[in-house]
């Protein structure tokens, strides 16, 4: 990381002396979001109604989150743009994204890349959050853009992008041992993901992946059976994901 610093403010500076040459704000509808896509990622999605050549923003946490770094996403790729990094430290990351020259994202909605973290060992604390500051956005000709951004927060037991589409039971027995039952509702027809992962963020268990109606599904696991490793006794998450509604709900396996 230290080896890039230099660039990095050499990246900042230029992106800088652009946008201080705009003659004139756009207001187009620009919106940078941030959404749970797994157990130890958030993505940051964008939304925009402009091309966008070179942008800058800082990503922030709380809870006790230690982000370890920002990959950019294939759409970003495919636009040939370049991505620079900087760790202030454990809770804020500084971030630089520049196309080539006379070159630009185009419009769109679609990730532009994927934040990694860890929460020191265990995946969840009484309340997490995300939010992004010191957002800076310019088009090729070096006009600054208005943008605005949505931030992200979880509790501990529990986290939705949709609350209303989707209800994850709690497991029952809990603790339990060899075996539970997992329940979960769906209000439309979607894509249905339901995983076990341990304290680590590790995936220990894919219990349901296919297209459901909607209903209510009851699903059994048994740590004995069809299991990659020997599972301890200990906490373990029941991971729902269904569309773009994501529920979790933790479990004890007592042996």
């Amino acid at each position: 990381m230290q080896g890039c610093n230099r660039g990095v403010y050499r990246t900042k500076f230029a992106l800088g002396a652009l946008l201080l040459l705009a003659v004139s704000g756009l207001h187009a509808e620009n919106v940078l979001s941030l959404k749970r896509s797994n157990l130890n990622a958030v993505s940051v999605e964008l939304s925009s109604d402009d091309a966008i050549a070179g942008f800058q923003f800082s990503i922030n946490t709380r809870g006790g989150i230690s982000i370890q770094s920002f990959t950019s996403s294939e759409r970003l790729q495919a636009a040939g743009i370049s991505v620079f990094q900087h760790s202030i430290d454990d809770s804020t990351l500084n971030v630089v994204l520049l196309a080539p020259v006379r070159a630009a994202l185009p419009k769109g909605t679609g990730t532009i890349g994927t934040i990694r973290f860890t929460t020191g060992g265990v995946p969840f604390v009484d309340t997490l959050r995300f939010f992004l500051t010191g957002i800076a956005v310019c088009n090729v000709n070096a006009q600054m853009l208005a943008i605005s951004a949505t931030p992200l927060t979880w509790s501990e037991s529990q986290y939705s992008t949709s609350p209303a589409a989707i209800t994850l039971e709690q497991n029952f027995p809990n603790p339990f041992n060899p075996s539970t039952t997992i329940s979960y509702l769906l209000e439309h027809e979607t894509p249905v993901r339901l995983a076990v992962y341990d304290i680590t963020g590790r995936e220990v268990a894919l219990l349901v992946n296919q297209r459901q109606s909607a209903g209510r599904y009851s699903v059994q696991w048994n740590v004995q059976q069809g299991g990659r490793i020997p599972l301890s006794s200990g906490l373990y998450f029941a991971h729902l994901t269904a569309g773009s509604s994501t529920a979790v709900s933790k479990m004890v396996l007592a042996k």
